[in-house]
C-alpha cells in the first residue's frame, strides 16, 4: 500500500481555504484562523457530530469534521432559513448540514489537486454521533488542525492511508 504523507500539508492547506469559502458562502459565518495544526498526532478527539468523507486516488485520506454544536447551529439556521421544518426532524436536518458542507468543501478540494495525473475520487460523508477519541495505529498517518470562526470551532482530521479505515474510522487490521 503507497502512501505519500508529504500530500498532508496540501491537503490541509485545501480544506482550510475552501472551509473559509464555503462558510462565507453558504452562512454569515467568519473564519478568523486555523489554530493547533499537527501533522503526526497520535490520536484524534472527535466531538458530538462528526462528519467523514474519504478523498481516494492518490490522496489516500479520510477527512473528519468534527463541528462544535454552535458552529453547526449556525450552518443549520443559515441554510434552513428560507424553510418550515418540523421540530421533530431539526436534528436530522442539522446531521444533512453537517454532510453537505464537508461535501462541498472536499468536492471543491478536489480541484485544488488537478496536477495528480490520477483521479480523485470522494466518498459521501459519513455523519457519526458519538464523541469518541481515535488512537493512531503504528501504520497510519494522522494529522489535525482547528478552525476557529466566529461561531464556534470545527475541528479537521486527516487519517491515511485511507483504507486502513471504515468510514466510521474503525481500524481494520
Amino acid at each position: 500500500m503507497m502512501f505519500d504523507k508529504k500530500i498532508i500539508p496540501a491537503v490541509m492547506d485545501s480544506v482550510f481555504s475552501r472551509t473559509r469559502e464555503v462558510l462565507e458562502a453558504e452562512a454569515p459565518i467568519t473564519v478568523e484562523c486555523a489554530e493547533a495544526v499537527r501533522f503526526d498526532v497520535k490520536k484524534l478527539q472527535l466531538h458530538d457530530i462528526t462528519a467523514i468523507a474519504g478523498l481516494g486516488g492518490p490522496i489516500s485520506l479520510l477527512i473528519a469534521f468534527s463541528f462544535e454544536r454552535s458552529l453547526l447551529d449556525a450552518i443549520y439556521a443559515a441554510i434552513a432559513a428560507d424553510i418550515h421544518v418540523a421540530e421533530d426532524e431539526i436534528e436530522l436536518h442539522v446531521r444533512d448540514a453537517a454532510a453537505e458542507i464537508v461535501n462541498t468543501v472536499l468536492g471543491l478540494c478536489t480541484g485544488d489537486f488537478q496536477n495528480i495525473e490520477r483521479s480523485i475520487s470522494l466518498s459521501p460523508p459519513v455523519v457519526i454521533e458519538d464523541a469518541r477519541c481515535i488512537h493512531r495505529p503504528k501504520n497510519a498517518v494522522f494529522a489535525s488542525m482547528r478552525i476557529r470562526s466566529d461561531h464556534g470551532v470545527v475541528g479537521v482530521g486527516l487519517v491515511g492511508p485511507r483504507e486502513l479505515f471504515d468510514d466510521h474510522l474503525n481500524y481494520q487490521a
